[in-house]
């Protein structure tokens, strides 16, 4: 439907003032590059410009809270001052990446250098947009006296984001790629006004996003690199469709989209500053200065008043980005959902009676097979609808794929089945699907966590223990904010003091623990799977209470029968142990057999969670070893959780109760 004048005109009117707001700095004394203006001498404009220096000398604005943020400036440990940007060309002034004072000075003076024809390096006021805005805001420039500067790119990069509003997007937990198993997130530029979608139209927006730019596929190196800061990290403008069919689609992660309160000025100034961040890269850290503290630096250059990265703790995780939001009361305006590929079959699925969820499994085994002749018009059109988003699920890891290396099965069923649903001209229903509200991640707990608590071990007698994690989840947590069946874990560990012979002693200490149970339904048959590496304890006769270094990996399927009431699993699982006196060779102990579990969710924020595996070891003794863990948690609030906790081995057995706090 043509929408009429009366909201044409002002849509027009308010996108042609936040651009020419954006473009202030340089469409005031824009034109083709000419000489300096002609009402002053070059000595004229050298005095002003040294003026400007003394003005912004005189008010301090080398120590303003906003030029550190729009320079990227951190405390150092010795108690100077270093930009967190490591590219050259984001400095004037030499020294720039460790003295405010000399790049202020440098700043100024490099906006009233000659005009130049260069596209690099660009005209500082080409290259720096937000920093003229706020020394203007501050100094009241006399635009007149600058060099008229043609900064078409510039004007360019504004129009085609046609920047409205900004938008936070965070993209769910994909634990199959370690990079994204803690979530993601980028912004959107809308090109809607704010508090609008235009007609859902966003997918003609653009996303700012900041990632690593890896150089290996080897995971070790690959996490060496992450976790040092050898890779490089820059930001990327890309089409927000494409940031869609990657995240919904290809990996199947839900996008939960946080509109900020922001007013024209201060978006301008952000996209501004992004166009200032494309002259730069800086050195990308996994756990700290990654993509959720980047993008929260970014944002608080609108506003002097924000505090987003102070808020962020250790490890920085994308999930308390968004938290880091809701500390400032008024900045969100309004939060949205956009359903993953999977997420919406399984809503389409749950919707179907037997009959049709039979229909669309036949369908999966052949495209051609004939529906029941007993379906009416509407059923066959919402089993083939459902058909074709199954398959697009079934197709989506072929997206970045060449053609040639497409599965041509999938590709001739996929289009076998839309050509079928063709021949019904009928409209498929307006689908909509319900945000799962429980899993927004700005509600669920927070990502570190410590324990206190007492127990007795049959062993070693009464004892006081500590727990702790970095990050970020694990099954027996409160569900609410989380993915339901995954266990994300970073630097968990436990450690023991003993009472009565005291001492005090590491239990276990895992780098990284991840589990993904997948439940097992007519449609999906994914894997479930585990990986945990680190130290424990064994406690059966060939190895009573020492502590190894280990790892670990299992494969094998989940149930739901009762939907995330009753979740059980079974794996096949490795498991690696060195060094361990009884081993192979008086060195390592290699176990291979069953682990799996169960978990009842009783509530949102009452769990009972069992764990247990048998291992057989081969040519070792003893030739096999066994545990069973018990959990039962209770979430009295968001933060806080009380839980009784036990442990079974060959040697010993241990009860603990324990408090827990997230913060």
């Amino acid at each position: 439907m043509r929408a009429s004048w009366q909201e044409v005109v002002p849509l027009r009117l308010a996108r042609w003032f936040l651009i020419t707001t954006a473009l202030a700095i340089v469409t005031s004394v824009a034109g083709p590059a000419e000489a300096r203006s002609t009402n002053a001498s070059a000595g004229d404009l050298d005095r002003y410009a040294n003026e400007l220096v003394e003005k912004a000398e005189h008010l301090g604005l080398a120590n303003d809270l906003m030029w550190h943020r729009l320079l990227h400036y951190r405390k150092t440990l010795w108690g100077g001052w270093e930009s967190e940007a490591d590219g050259k060309p984001f400095f004037l002034a030499e020294d720039g990446k460790t003295n405010p004072d000399a790049e202020l000075r440098a700043t100024l003076l490099g906006f009233f250098s000659p005009p130049t024809q260069l596209r690099e390096p660009r005209h500082p006021l080409c290259r720096f947009p937000a920093r003229f805005m706020w020394l203007d805001s501050k100094l009241r420039i006399d635009k007149s006296k600058l060099p008229r500067q043609d900064c078409a790119d510039f004007k360019e990069f504004v129009e085609l984001l046609a920047p409205r509003s900004l938008v936070l997007v965070f993209s769910s937990y994909f634990l199959n790629n370690p990079a994204s198993a803690f979530g993601h997130t980028f912004l959107r530029v809308s090109k809607s006004p704010p508090g609008g979608d235009r007609q859902g139209l966003s997918l003609l927006d653009y996303g700012i996003d900041y990632s690593a730019t890896a150089d290996t596929g080897n995971a070790v190196l690959y996490a060496f690199k992450g976790l040092t800061g050898l890779f490089r990290g820059d930001f990327h403008k890309v089409p927000f469709y494409y940031k869609v069919r990657e995240y919904n689609d290809y990996e199947s992660r839900d996008l939960w989209e946080y509109e900020l309160d922001l007013d024209s000025e201060q978006v301008a100034r952000v996209v501004a500053h992004v166009w200032e961040l494309g002259h730069t890269y800086f050195a990308y850290y996994y756990l700290t200065e990654n993509c959720s503290y980047h993008i929260l630096a970014l944002l608080e250059v609108a506003d002097p008043k924000l505090h987003l990265v102070d808020e962020l703790g250790w490890p920085v995780i994308p999930a308390d980005t968004v938290k880091a939001l809701q500390q400032n009361p008024g900045l969100i305006r309004q939060v949205s959902y956009r359903a993953s590929n999977r997420t919406r079959f399984a809503q389409l699925v749950d919707a179907l009676t037997p009959e049709e969820q039979a229909a669309v499994q036949q369908l999966m085994h052949d495209a051609k097979a004939p529906l029941p002749a007993a379906f009416s018009v509407e059923q066959k059109v919402r089993v083939l609808d459902v058909a074709v988003e199954l398959m697009d699920v079934k197709t989506a890891s072929d997206l970045p794929k060449e053609r040639s290396e497409m599965d041509a099965d999938n590709a001739s069923a996929q289009q076998t089945l839309l050509e079928r649903r063709t021949e019904f001209l009928v409209p498929s229903p307006e689908y909509e699907f319900a945000p799962p509200f429980r899993q927004m991640p700005h509600i669920g707990h927070d990502s570190t966590r410590v324990g206190l608590g007492s127990g007795y071990d049959q062993r070693d007698g009464y004892y006081h223990t500590f727990n702790f994690r970095l990050a970020l989840h694990d099954m027996a947590d409160p569900a609410t904010g989380y993915p339901d069946a995954a266990e994300i874990q970073f630097l968990p560990g436990t450690l023991r003091y003993f009472i009565e012979d005291p001492k005090l002693r590491l239990e276990s200490l895992s780098v990284v623990r991840v589990r993904s149970f997948t439940p097992l339904s007519r449609f999906e048959n994914a894997l479930s799977w585990m990986v945990d590496t680190g130290a424990d304890r064994s406690f059966d006769s060939g190895c009573n209470g020492c502590l190894s270094l280990f790892g670990q990996l299992g494969g094998g399927f989940t149930l739901q029968p009762f939907g995330s009431f009753l979740t059980f699993f079974a794996l096949a699982n490795v498991k690696v142990q060195a060094p361990v006196d009884s081993g192979l060779l008086d060195v390592v102990r290699l176990g291979v057999g069953p682990w799996g579990g169960l978990r009842l969710r009783f509530a949102e924020q009452v769990t009972f969670l069992s764990t247990g595996g048998w291992s057989y070891l081969p040519g070792q003794d003893p030739f096999q070893t066994w545990n069973v863990d018990g959990t039962l948690r209770v979430g009295y609030s968001k933060n806080f959780a009380l839980g009784v906790e036990g442990q079974l081995y060959p040697s010993t057995m241990a009860v603990q109760g324990v408090s827990y706090i997230y913060f």
